[in-house]
Protein backbone atom coordinates (compact mmCIF):
# COMPACT_ATOMS: atom_id res chain seq x y z
CA UNK A 1 0.00 0.00 0.00
CA UNK A 2 1.27 3.42 -0.78
CA UNK A 3 2.11 5.46 1.83
CA UNK A 4 2.61 2.76 4.86
CA UNK A 5 5.41 1.36 5.84
CA UNK A 6 5.68 -2.58 6.85
CA UNK A 7 8.31 -4.18 8.61
CA UNK A 8 8.77 -7.68 8.09
CA UNK A 9 9.70 -10.23 11.12
CA UNK A 10 10.73 -13.82 11.43
CA UNK A 11 8.17 -15.64 12.69
CA UNK A 12 9.49 -16.92 16.00
CA UNK A 13 9.86 -13.23 16.78
CA UNK A 14 6.00 -11.95 15.99
CA UNK A 15 5.37 -14.93 18.20
CA UNK A 16 7.37 -13.76 20.71
CA UNK A 17 6.72 -9.96 20.30
CA UNK A 18 2.93 -11.04 21.32
CA UNK A 19 3.58 -12.55 24.06
CA UNK A 20 6.00 -9.43 25.47
CA UNK A 21 3.22 -6.69 24.86
CA UNK A 22 1.08 -8.63 26.68
CA UNK A 23 3.36 -9.01 30.15
CA UNK A 24 6.76 -7.63 29.92
CA UNK A 25 8.51 -8.03 33.56
CA UNK A 26 8.94 -11.93 33.43
CA UNK A 27 11.38 -13.80 36.12
CA UNK A 28 13.54 -15.86 34.13
CA UNK A 29 15.13 -18.81 36.47
CA UNK A 30 19.15 -19.92 36.25
CA UNK A 31 20.39 -21.36 33.18
CA UNK A 32 22.81 -23.79 32.41
CA UNK A 33 25.62 -22.70 30.57
CA UNK A 34 25.77 -21.98 27.08
CA UNK A 35 21.79 -21.78 27.06
CA UNK A 36 20.41 -19.31 24.67
CA UNK A 37 17.73 -17.47 25.68
CA UNK A 38 16.26 -15.44 23.45
CA UNK A 39 13.52 -13.12 25.61
CA UNK A 40 16.32 -11.74 27.06
CA UNK A 41 18.88 -10.94 24.57
CA UNK A 42 17.20 -10.20 21.93
CA UNK A 43 16.53 -6.67 21.21
CA UNK A 44 12.44 -5.66 20.68
CA UNK A 45 12.67 -5.23 16.40
CA UNK A 46 9.84 -3.21 16.47
CA UNK A 47 8.74 -0.43 13.56
CA UNK A 48 7.22 1.23 16.54
CA UNK A 49 9.11 4.62 18.13
CA UNK A 50 6.91 4.25 21.54
CA UNK A 51 9.43 3.53 24.23
CA UNK A 52 7.20 0.98 26.04
CA UNK A 53 6.37 -0.78 23.40
CA UNK A 54 10.62 -0.79 22.34
CA UNK A 55 12.03 -1.82 26.15
CA UNK A 56 12.69 -5.30 26.84
CA UNK A 57 13.92 -6.34 30.42
CA UNK A 58 13.82 -9.28 33.05
CA UNK A 59 14.29 -10.46 36.23
CA UNK A 60 16.82 -13.17 36.38
CA UNK A 61 18.96 -15.40 38.92
CA UNK A 62 22.26 -15.59 37.53
CA UNK A 63 23.68 -13.36 35.31
CA UNK A 64 25.40 -15.06 31.78
CA UNK A 65 27.60 -12.41 30.52
CA UNK A 66 30.06 -9.89 32.25
CA UNK A 67 28.15 -6.91 34.60
CA UNK A 68 27.06 -3.68 33.17
CA UNK A 69 30.37 -1.51 32.64
CA UNK A 70 30.14 2.22 32.44
CA UNK A 71 31.97 4.20 30.08
CA UNK A 72 35.12 6.33 30.73
CA UNK A 73 34.75 9.60 29.49
CA UNK A 74 37.92 12.33 28.56
CA UNK A 75 37.27 15.51 27.52
CA UNK A 76 40.85 16.36 26.03
CA UNK A 77 40.03 12.92 24.14
CA UNK A 78 36.79 13.88 22.06
CA UNK A 79 36.14 14.61 18.94
CA UNK A 80 36.24 18.71 18.55
CA UNK A 81 32.65 18.98 17.94
CA UNK A 82 31.83 16.76 21.23
CA UNK A 83 33.99 19.51 23.18
CA UNK A 84 34.16 22.74 23.85
CA UNK A 85 35.02 25.68 26.52
CA UNK A 86 32.40 27.92 26.79
CA UNK A 87 32.60 31.46 28.12
CA UNK A 88 35.76 32.11 26.51
CA UNK A 89 37.15 35.57 27.04
CA UNK A 90 37.43 35.94 23.03
CA UNK A 91 34.16 35.44 21.93
CA UNK A 92 31.71 38.11 21.18
CA UNK A 93 28.98 38.86 23.55
CA UNK A 94 26.53 37.82 20.69
CA UNK A 95 27.51 34.59 20.89
CA UNK A 96 26.33 34.59 24.54
CA UNK A 97 23.06 36.97 24.85
CA UNK A 98 19.96 36.27 24.46
CA UNK A 99 20.89 32.65 24.03
CA UNK A 100 18.78 29.47 25.93
CA UNK A 101 22.41 27.69 25.44
CA UNK A 102 23.81 30.36 27.64
CA UNK A 103 21.51 29.67 30.39
CA UNK A 104 22.18 28.59 34.10
CA UNK A 105 20.21 27.22 36.87
CA UNK A 106 21.49 27.74 40.29
CA UNK A 107 20.67 24.57 41.35
CA UNK A 108 21.80 22.77 38.55
CA UNK A 109 25.38 24.46 38.03
CA UNK A 110 26.52 21.42 36.49
CA UNK A 111 23.64 19.90 33.79
CA UNK A 112 22.61 17.18 32.02
CA UNK A 113 20.68 17.11 29.24
CA UNK A 114 19.13 14.78 26.22
CA UNK A 115 21.16 15.93 22.80
CA UNK A 116 18.64 17.22 20.30
CA UNK A 117 20.47 15.62 17.33
CA UNK A 118 20.80 12.00 18.27
CA UNK A 119 21.43 9.39 21.06
CA UNK A 120 24.18 11.49 23.03
CA UNK A 121 24.29 13.29 26.64
CA UNK A 122 25.18 16.90 27.15
CA UNK A 123 27.35 18.05 29.94
CA UNK A 124 27.68 22.02 30.54
CA UNK A 125 29.31 23.06 33.46
CA UNK A 126 28.92 26.50 34.69
CA UNK A 127 31.49 25.67 37.23
CA UNK A 128 34.88 28.58 37.33
CA UNK A 129 36.52 25.78 38.45
CA UNK A 130 37.38 21.68 37.26
CA UNK A 131 35.53 19.17 39.32
CA UNK A 132 37.15 16.23 39.21
CA UNK A 133 36.16 12.13 39.35
CA UNK A 134 32.57 12.70 38.67
CA UNK A 135 30.19 9.83 38.20
CA UNK A 136 27.14 10.32 36.25
CA UNK A 137 24.06 7.89 37.12
CA UNK A 138 20.88 7.08 35.90
CA UNK A 139 17.74 6.20 36.97
CA UNK A 140 16.30 3.55 34.98
CA UNK A 141 12.81 2.90 35.70
CA UNK A 142 12.99 -0.82 34.87
CA UNK A 143 15.92 -1.70 36.98
CA UNK A 144 14.48 0.68 39.77
CA UNK A 145 18.04 2.22 40.62
CA UNK A 146 20.21 4.31 40.08
CA UNK A 147 22.44 2.82 37.78
CA UNK A 148 26.32 4.05 37.29
CA UNK A 149 26.43 4.89 33.30
CA UNK A 150 30.00 6.85 33.07
CA UNK A 151 33.16 8.10 34.95
CA UNK A 152 34.33 11.45 33.92
CA UNK A 153 37.77 11.87 35.30
CA UNK A 154 37.63 15.61 34.78
CA UNK A 155 34.90 18.51 33.97
CA UNK A 156 36.65 21.41 32.75
CA UNK A 157 35.79 24.50 34.11
CA UNK A 158 33.16 26.52 31.84
CA UNK A 159 32.66 23.66 29.27
CA UNK A 160 30.51 21.41 27.09
CA UNK A 161 30.59 18.11 26.18
CA UNK A 162 28.66 15.29 25.02
CA UNK A 163 28.76 11.54 24.66
CA UNK A 164 26.89 8.56 23.35
CA UNK A 165 26.05 5.91 26.16
CA UNK A 166 27.36 2.40 25.33
CA UNK A 167 24.57 0.78 27.39
CA UNK A 168 21.62 2.24 25.24
CA UNK A 169 20.37 -0.22 22.28
CA UNK A 170 22.21 -3.22 24.07
CA UNK A 171 21.33 -5.64 26.29
CA UNK A 172 22.86 -5.05 29.45
CA UNK A 173 22.90 -6.83 32.93
CA UNK A 174 22.80 -5.19 36.27
CA UNK A 175 23.29 -6.65 39.89
CA UNK A 176 20.78 -4.56 41.77
CA UNK A 177 21.55 -3.36 45.76
CA UNK A 178 19.53 -6.78 46.84
CA UNK A 179 21.21 -9.27 45.43
CA UNK A 180 18.96 -10.32 42.13
CA UNK A 181 20.26 -9.49 38.24
CA UNK A 182 18.14 -7.82 35.60
CA UNK A 183 18.66 -8.13 32.12
CA UNK A 184 17.14 -4.72 30.00
CA UNK A 185 17.70 -3.28 27.15
CA UNK A 186 16.75 0.98 26.48
CA UNK A 187 15.94 1.44 23.05
CA UNK A 188 16.64 5.03 23.32
CA UNK A 189 17.10 7.83 25.87
CA UNK A 190 13.99 8.90 27.45
CA UNK A 191 14.96 11.33 30.06
CA UNK A 192 11.55 12.01 30.51
CA UNK A 193 11.25 8.90 32.13
CA UNK A 194 14.60 8.40 32.94
CA UNK A 195 16.42 10.17 35.21
CA UNK A 196 20.23 11.35 36.01
CA UNK A 197 22.45 12.51 39.01
CA UNK A 198 26.23 13.64 39.20
CA UNK A 199 28.32 11.68 42.15
CA UNK A 200 31.32 13.57 43.29
CA UNK A 201 33.72 13.31 45.89
CA UNK A 202 35.27 16.96 45.00
CA UNK A 203 34.95 19.51 47.73
CA UNK A 204 34.20 22.34 45.16
CA UNK A 205 31.72 20.11 43.82
CA UNK A 206 29.99 19.07 46.72
CA UNK A 207 29.83 23.09 47.59
CA UNK A 208 27.50 23.64 44.36
CA UNK A 209 25.01 20.36 45.20
CA UNK A 210 24.45 22.44 48.75
CA UNK A 211 22.83 25.20 46.70
CA UNK A 212 19.17 25.04 46.68
CA UNK A 213 17.93 28.31 45.52
CA UNK A 214 16.26 28.19 42.03
CA UNK A 215 17.41 30.94 39.69
CA UNK A 216 17.28 30.83 35.97
CA UNK A 217 19.76 33.10 34.75
CA UNK A 218 21.14 34.60 31.39
CA UNK A 219 22.68 37.37 29.64
CA UNK A 220 21.78 40.58 27.84
CA UNK A 221 23.17 43.18 26.24
CA UNK A 222 20.24 45.19 26.98
CA UNK A 223 19.43 47.50 23.44
CA UNK A 224 23.38 48.15 23.49
CA UNK A 225 25.20 48.37 20.00
CA UNK A 226 28.39 49.36 18.78
CA UNK A 227 26.71 52.20 17.05
CA UNK A 228 24.63 53.83 20.60
CA UNK A 229 27.98 53.16 22.33
CA UNK A 230 28.60 55.07 25.83
CA UNK A 231 25.26 56.86 25.50
CA UNK A 232 23.49 54.20 26.40
CA UNK A 233 22.45 53.01 29.97
CA UNK A 234 24.06 49.59 29.66
CA UNK A 235 27.08 48.30 28.10
CA UNK A 236 28.38 45.21 26.27
CA UNK A 237 27.54 42.10 27.79
CA UNK A 238 31.16 40.04 27.26
CA UNK A 239 32.36 36.71 28.16
CA UNK A 240 34.68 38.07 30.90
CA UNK A 241 31.97 39.63 32.60
CA UNK A 242 29.54 37.15 32.07
CA UNK A 243 32.17 35.01 33.75
CA UNK A 244 32.30 36.83 36.90
CA UNK A 245 28.39 37.13 36.72
CA UNK A 246 28.55 33.55 37.56
CA UNK A 247 30.70 33.77 40.20
CA UNK A 248 28.79 36.44 42.14
CA UNK A 249 25.44 34.52 41.50
CA UNK A 250 27.27 31.38 42.62
CA UNK A 251 28.70 32.67 45.35
CA UNK A 252 25.31 34.77 46.78
CA UNK A 253 23.28 31.55 46.17
CA UNK A 254 25.82 29.62 48.19
CA UNK A 255 26.24 32.13 51.31
CA UNK A 256 22.11 31.54 51.01
CA UNK A 257 22.86 27.98 52.36
CA UNK A 258 25.33 28.55 55.26
CA UNK A 259 24.66 27.89 59.05
CA UNK A 260 25.67 31.88 59.47
CA UNK A 261 22.82 33.00 56.99
CA UNK A 262 19.90 30.91 58.92
CA UNK A 263 21.13 32.37 62.49
CA UNK A 264 21.62 35.99 60.98
CA UNK A 265 18.03 35.82 59.65
CA UNK A 266 16.52 34.25 62.63
CA UNK A 267 18.46 36.61 65.59
CA UNK A 268 18.89 40.04 62.72
CA UNK A 269 18.62 42.45 65.50
CA UNK A 270 20.87 40.72 67.48
CA UNK A 271 23.58 40.02 65.59
CA UNK A 272 23.62 43.37 63.05
CA UNK A 273 22.13 46.23 65.54
CA UNK A 274 19.03 46.42 64.06
CA UNK A 275 16.20 44.81 61.93
CA UNK A 276 14.96 45.28 58.03
CA UNK A 277 12.30 46.85 57.54
CA UNK A 278 10.04 47.09 54.19
CA UNK A 279 9.02 49.67 51.80
CA UNK A 280 6.21 50.75 54.44
CA UNK A 281 9.34 51.18 56.71
CA UNK A 282 7.33 47.92 58.80
CA UNK A 283 9.86 45.60 60.60
CA UNK A 284 10.53 42.64 59.64
CA UNK A 285 8.73 40.16 62.28
CA UNK A 286 10.29 36.60 63.26
CA UNK A 287 7.13 35.20 60.51
CA UNK A 288 8.75 37.81 58.03
CA UNK A 289 12.23 36.86 58.15
CA UNK A 290 11.33 32.84 57.82
CA UNK A 291 9.09 33.76 54.45
CA UNK A 292 11.76 36.04 52.53
CA UNK A 293 14.41 33.54 53.31
CA UNK A 294 11.97 31.28 51.34
CA UNK A 295 11.48 33.95 48.66
CA UNK A 296 14.78 34.93 47.75
CA UNK A 297 15.47 31.50 47.31
CA UNK A 298 12.37 30.16 45.20
CA UNK A 299 11.92 29.96 41.27
CA UNK A 300 13.03 33.40 39.58
CA UNK A 301 14.29 34.21 36.51
CA UNK A 302 17.35 37.06 36.10
CA UNK A 303 18.70 38.73 33.14
CA UNK A 304 22.23 39.50 33.96
CA UNK A 305 24.17 42.20 32.24
CA UNK A 306 26.53 45.37 32.51
CA UNK A 307 25.02 48.80 33.54
CA UNK A 308 26.89 52.58 32.36
CA UNK A 309 29.61 53.39 35.26
CA UNK A 310 26.94 56.31 34.97
CA UNK A 311 25.05 53.99 37.93
CA UNK A 312 26.41 51.28 40.42
CA UNK A 313 23.85 49.16 38.80
CA UNK A 314 20.01 49.08 37.16
CA UNK A 315 17.34 46.79 38.23
CA UNK A 316 14.07 45.50 39.25
CA UNK A 317 11.38 42.61 37.87
CA UNK A 318 13.93 40.39 36.14
CA UNK A 319 16.90 43.26 35.24
CA UNK A 320 19.83 42.58 37.14
CA UNK A 321 22.57 44.65 36.29
CA UNK A 322 25.75 46.23 37.76
CA UNK A 323 28.72 48.34 36.23
CA UNK A 324 32.45 47.48 36.10
CA UNK A 325 34.12 47.80 39.20
CA UNK A 326 31.23 45.32 40.99
CA UNK A 327 33.05 42.45 38.70
CA UNK A 328 36.09 42.66 40.20
CA UNK A 329 35.49 44.44 43.76
CA UNK A 330 33.22 41.60 45.07
CA UNK A 331 36.23 39.32 46.10
CA UNK A 332 37.06 42.22 48.49
CA UNK A 333 33.61 41.81 49.90
CA UNK A 334 33.57 45.90 50.78
CA UNK A 335 33.30 47.08 46.90
CA UNK A 336 30.21 45.05 45.14
CA UNK A 337 27.74 43.71 47.13
CA UNK A 338 26.10 46.57 47.96
CA UNK A 339 25.60 47.66 44.31
CA UNK A 340 24.72 43.96 43.65
CA UNK A 341 22.62 43.29 46.23
CA UNK A 342 20.70 47.01 46.21
CA UNK A 343 19.89 45.94 42.46
CA UNK A 344 18.80 42.37 43.78
CA UNK A 345 16.51 43.71 46.39
CA UNK A 346 14.68 46.05 43.37
CA UNK A 347 14.30 42.55 41.52
CA UNK A 348 12.36 41.30 44.85
CA UNK A 349 10.22 44.26 44.88
CA UNK A 350 11.99 46.44 47.88
CA UNK A 351 12.30 50.47 46.89
CA UNK A 352 14.72 53.25 48.60
CA UNK A 353 12.14 53.68 51.30
CA UNK A 354 13.45 50.21 53.01
CA UNK A 355 16.42 49.35 54.68
CA UNK A 356 16.92 46.33 52.11
CA UNK A 357 18.37 48.36 49.02
CA UNK A 358 19.88 51.45 51.51
CA UNK A 359 21.29 50.72 54.63
CA UNK A 360 20.13 53.05 57.21
CA UNK A 361 21.04 54.53 60.49
CA UNK A 362 19.36 53.94 63.65
CA UNK A 363 18.96 55.94 66.51
CA UNK A 364 22.23 54.48 67.79
CA UNK A 365 23.95 55.10 64.89
CA UNK A 366 24.50 51.68 63.56
CA UNK A 367 23.93 51.08 59.73
CA UNK A 368 21.72 48.31 59.15
CA UNK A 369 20.64 46.90 55.84
CA UNK A 370 20.47 44.27 53.55
CA UNK A 371 23.52 45.25 51.80
CA UNK A 372 25.32 45.67 55.06
CA UNK A 373 24.50 42.58 56.00
CA UNK A 374 25.62 40.30 52.92
CA UNK A 375 28.96 42.45 52.77
CA UNK A 376 29.71 41.23 56.20
CA UNK A 377 28.87 38.01 56.13
CA UNK A 378 30.78 37.61 52.71
CA UNK A 379 33.79 38.98 54.25
CA UNK A 380 33.35 35.95 57.30
CA UNK A 381 32.63 33.11 54.51
CA UNK A 382 35.58 34.41 52.66
CA UNK A 383 38.05 34.46 55.28
CA UNK A 384 36.75 30.96 56.48
CA UNK A 385 37.36 29.88 52.85
CA UNK A 386 33.67 28.68 52.91
CA UNK A 387 32.27 29.78 49.83
CA UNK A 388 33.08 28.53 46.41
CA UNK A 389 35.09 31.27 44.94
CA UNK A 390 37.43 33.82 46.91
CA UNK A 391 40.57 33.47 45.01
CA UNK A 392 40.29 36.93 42.59
CA UNK A 393 43.17 35.69 40.70
CA UNK A 394 41.06 32.62 39.36
CA UNK A 395 39.49 34.31 36.23
CA UNK A 396 41.85 37.50 36.49
CA UNK A 397 39.66 39.84 35.70
CA UNK A 398 41.95 42.73 37.35
CA UNK A 399 44.99 41.36 35.48
CA UNK A 400 46.62 43.51 32.60
CA UNK A 401 46.94 40.39 30.34
CA UNK A 402 43.15 40.74 30.22
CA UNK A 403 42.70 44.14 29.34
CA UNK A 404 41.72 43.60 26.27
CA UNK A 405 38.72 41.68 26.76
CA UNK A 406 37.59 44.44 29.49
CA UNK A 407 36.10 47.79 28.62
CA UNK A 408 36.89 49.75 31.75
CA UNK A 409 40.12 50.35 33.90
CA UNK A 410 41.26 49.02 37.35
CA UNK A 411 40.48 50.86 40.72
CA UNK A 412 44.37 50.97 42.23
CA UNK A 413 43.79 49.17 45.29
CA UNK A 414 42.75 46.36 43.22
CA UNK A 415 46.03 46.33 41.38
CA UNK A 416 47.83 45.95 44.85
CA UNK A 417 47.72 43.07 46.83
CA UNK A 418 49.07 44.25 49.56
CA UNK A 419 47.12 47.54 49.55
CA UNK A 420 43.89 45.59 49.07
CA UNK A 421 44.58 42.60 51.57
CA UNK A 422 45.14 45.77 54.37
CA UNK A 423 41.92 46.96 53.57
CA UNK A 424 39.98 43.77 53.81
CA UNK A 425 41.51 43.29 57.68
CA UNK A 426 40.53 46.78 58.33
CA UNK A 427 36.79 46.39 57.17
CA UNK A 428 37.19 42.87 58.79
CA UNK A 429 37.53 44.20 62.00
CA UNK A 430 35.22 46.91 61.90
CA UNK A 431 32.17 43.96 60.92
CA UNK A 432 29.40 43.51 63.74
CA UNK A 433 28.98 40.36 62.03
CA UNK A 434 32.59 39.03 62.35
CA UNK A 435 32.85 40.27 65.80
CA UNK A 436 29.99 38.13 66.58
CA UNK A 437 30.35 35.18 65.14
CA UNK A 438 34.00 35.44 66.83
CA UNK A 439 32.67 35.19 70.11
CA UNK A 440 29.73 33.11 69.37
CA UNK A 441 30.96 30.68 67.11
CA UNK A 442 28.04 28.28 65.89
CA UNK A 443 28.37 25.00 64.19
CA UNK A 444 26.97 23.90 60.97
CA UNK A 445 24.55 20.64 62.52
CA UNK A 446 23.76 20.27 59.02
CA UNK A 447 27.13 18.56 58.24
Amino acid sequence: MTGVQTCALPIFLTVKLKMMKQKKHRKIPALAAGTTLVAAMTLMASCSTDYEDQIVYNDIEKPFQEDFKKDTVVFEKLPAERAKHILNLSDPSTEIVDKPDYTFQTDNLINVRKSTEDESLVITSWSAKPVSNVTLEMYIPEVDEYIPVAFIKSIPAFSRFSFKPSFVGRRNIWKKKNGNFVSFTCPYLDLNRMKTRLVSDDEHFKMLQKIDARWTCSFSNYGWTPEVGESHNFREMKPIYAREWVVIVTNYTYMMTTPEYKYVMANFKKVMGGDLYDNNKVTFTAEKYQSEMERFKAQKSFVLGQSSPAYGGLGGGYIWTVTDWNFYGHYGSFSGWEAITHEHMHCMDYSHDSNMTYPAKTPEGVNVGWPEFIWQLHMWLSHKGDLPYTDRNLLGFHKEENAKYRDCGINDIFKDDAKLQKTIEDFYKKSRLVKYFTENPIKDHAK
